[in-house]
């Protein structure tokens, strides 16, 4: 600890240099975030923006501002700025960013493109800013989850030098540095480059529970001539967790228990379990080329490829002895994957008598591989009142073959798409596509018993998108949509089977309004969204899945956003939700609660910046999030409880190249819990926690 604190004093003091000649134009962060009723978004157009408030869509784009005013690390922590979404996961176990929008999943995409699965959470620190677009986009995306799409728009390559240099110290031994260096490679800039990259160490409350992680992202970009340009881009990220929490049980968490709470430090898995792993190298390749100020065309390609080497304790097969000792199970996983996506899009701007056209043309095919070995086996019951672990060597465990597997998953999308943005009059603006998708799926599954099943199917399916957008005045914009996904069900059942794809279908109606010269944005939103042929883990395998039927969740969202003052800045937004399993294979589940989706769900975010004086540069900000009571579980056997979790930070300029911050998260110190899948798996949340940071930019 002495060692590292001497580290980070030594790092403040070079970094502390003054550098008065620096110009501020060569900051890689902006000082403020950007009018929320001019932001542009790629989310919508793919090839092309489109400013926000002209989109016939609910969207909320997440500013780099934001990400760094509210400490977010990964995309998953940024989700929770957005009302009617939730992060789906844990800080516990990292390796997955699931998020929650309008009470059904949502899918990532990157710079406007379908991106591979990443199957860890992505670090912010290559984010230039988030945008969600909420409700189906399976035209312009292909097979997508029906919640949102979250597109991802990495930092790109400038033409003059600068660099960003943060170190940050944290409760629990948490140790973070990222590093931002960008700037030419040739003179002019016509060859440039940008490497982002974060390396952490942590503990938590959970005992015996640490990280290691460590992301770096390099892209080049080339201009070819005048009206080409080629990006190559690239990523590479490890998670490494000791003591991997998959959750702990109703009772003595949510529930009432004899024994009395549950300590806030327990973890369910020894020391001496191997830590769990997880990588990703992600590169992708841009080729854009304008053919003149109407036409312009893009090709591209990406690989991912991914490794994992797991070994997880949980308590889901159930109590030894009830409400005291638990029977603990061991995942053990192996598995290795790629993903190779091609793809190409043309758009074009022409005009047919007095309408203006937009139009957009594309295909793109995925090829994904996958293998995977899966062992399940028992380790000694654990009394959760008194834990007895093994400190010095791995504890036996019993192997149950019946539950283990090798597979080997083969799966081929392709999908052809058109999607034409007219402008009727000043006033009228009409969006309508449609894509043609095909899915064909292999399986091969050697069951632990022996057996071997062998699965394929084949698939086909037209999505739809219809929006209008109808201005009366430049500040007051209505909105109407209808779209539609279609989504693959990859993995398999108990008995080696694949299911059938999953639909979407949402109806949407709001309104983008401003006021004051757009210093105030209002944003309203009535939608009713359907999922069919859910597919979920299977409770008595929980490496398979099942499909149970049908769910809707319909509702209201309000935000506002105001920037009333220079310097202060201010934004509420409000989601009732309404998502109930209306069709299922057990007929006692007909009405019941999603899991994990709160009917009310309430975010105000704060900050304000001195403008003169000794506290000039000085930012004050808060963050207060609501997110109300949800079912725990498909079963809505339990109930989680509503909780506020309260944000405060600040940071303040003390040269014109080098700033100082803090925060504190969780302020109020409650004690919540993030998501739960049944009643063994309930996920906490992290106590208070403070931060302190120095960051230099050149």
């Amino acid at each position: 600890m002495t060692s590292r604190l001497l580290t980070l004093s030594l790092c403040a003091g070079m970094l502390a240099v003054p550098a008065y000649a620096q110009d501020a134009d060569k900051r890689l962060v902006s000082p403020a975030e950007e009018n929320a009723a001019e932001l542009e978004v790629v989310v919508y157009g793919r090839l092309s923006s489109e400013r926000a408030v002209k989109v016939p869509q609910s969207v909320e784009v997440i500013s780099n501002k934001a990400l760094q005013d509210s400490r977010s690390e990964t995309v998953g922590d940024a989700i929770r700025l957005v009302p009617g979404a939730s992060r789906d996961g844990s800080v516990f176990d990292v390796f997955g960013d699931s998020y929650l929008v309008r009470g059904f999943p949502a899918n990532q995409t990157v710079n406007g493109m379908t991106s591979n699965a990443l199957r860890q959470a992505r670090d912010t620190v290559s984010i230039e800013r988030v945008e969600v677009l909420k409700g189906p986009a399976s035209v312009l995306y292909g097979q997508l989850q029906p919640g949102a799409v979250i597109n991802v728009v990495t930092k790109q390559p400038r033409r003059e030098f600068a660099s960003e240099l943060t170190v940050e110290g944290a409760r629990f031994n948490d140790w973070r540095a990222t590093a931002d260096v960008t700037g030419p490679l040739t003179a002019g800039g016509a060859l440039r480059f940008r490497v982002t990259g974060a390396v952490d160490s942590a503990d938590s409350q959970i005992d015996f529970w640490h990280r290691n992680h460590f992301v770096i992202a390099p892209t080049v970009v080339a201009d070819l001539g005048d009206r080409t340009t080629l990006a190559v881009e690239a990523l590479f990220m490890r998670n490494e967790l000791d003591g991997f929490l998959n959750g702990l049980p109703a009772e003595g968490t949510v529930l009432a228990n004899p024994n009395g709470r549950l300590s806030p430090s327990l973890g369910l898995t020894d020391p001496t379990f191997d830590p769990s792993i997880r990588e990703n190298t992600e590169v992708t390749v841009r080729l854009e080329h304008r053919f003149n100020e109407t036409l312009r065309a893009r090709l591209g390609a990406s690989w991912t490829h991914e490794l994992t080497d797991e070994d997880g304790v949980f308590g889901l097969l159930g109590w030894d002895n009830p409400y005291r000792t638990l029977t603990r199970a061991v995942l053990s996983s192996r598995s290795k994957g790629d993903a190779v996506t091609a793809y190409g899009d043309i758009a074009a701007q022409f005009q047919t008598g007095s309408v203006r056209h937009e139009l957009m043309f594309g295909a793109d095919h995925t090829a994904f591989d996958r293998d995977n070995l899966s062992e399940v086996g028992l380790a000694p019951s654990l009394d959760l009142y008194a834990p007895q672990y093994e400190f010095n060597q791995k504890p036996d465990t019993f192997p149950l073959p019946d539950f283990g597997s090798r597979s080997a998953e083969r799966n081929r999308d392709t999908g052809v798409f058109v999607q034409d943005r007219l402008v009727l009059t000043d006033t009228l603006r009409l969006v309508g596509g449609v894509r043609w998708s095909q899915f064909r799926q292999e399986t091969s599954t050697v069951q632990g018993t022996g057996g071997i099943v062998e699965d394929s199917q084949d698939q086909t399916a037209w999505t739809s998108q219809l929006g209008v957008l109808y201005s009366p005045s430049d500040r007051v914009n209505l909105f109407a949509n209808r779209t539609t996904s279609f989504l693959p069900v990859s993995g398999i059942t108990a008995e080696g089977l694949s299911l059938d794809p999953e639909t979407g279908v949402q109806y949407e109606i709001g309104t983008r309004t401003s006021f004051y010269g757009n210093r105030v944005v209002l944003t309203g939103a009535l939608f009713h969204l359907k999922r069919g042929d859910v597919a979920v883990s299977d409770r008595d395998n929980p490496s398979a899945l099942i499909s149970i039927g049908e769910q809707v969740s319909e509702g209201v969202e309000i935000s506002v956003s105001a920037t009333p003052v220079t310097g202060l800045r201010l934004y509420g937004g409000y989601a009732l939700v309404d998502a109930k399993t209306t069709e299922d294979t057990n007929d006692a589940l007909v009405g019941k609660r999603m899991r994990n989706v709160p009917r009310h769900s309430l975010v105000l975010r704060g900050s304000y910046q001195f403008q003169s004086n000794a506290a000039r540069g000085l930012t004050l900000g808060a963050i207060g999030t609501y997110t109300g009571e949800r079912a725990g579980d498909l079963e809505d056997s339990f109930e989680l409880p509503d909780y506020w979790r309260v944000d405060l930070n600040a940071d303040y300029p003390l040269t014109e190249t080098v700033s100082v911050g803090a925060s504190i998260e969780n302020a109020l110190d409650q004690r919540y819990y993030t998501h739960a899948y049944s009643l063994f798996e309930v996920w906490p949340g992290a106590p208070r926690t403070w931060k302190v940071n120095i960051r230099a930019r050149f």
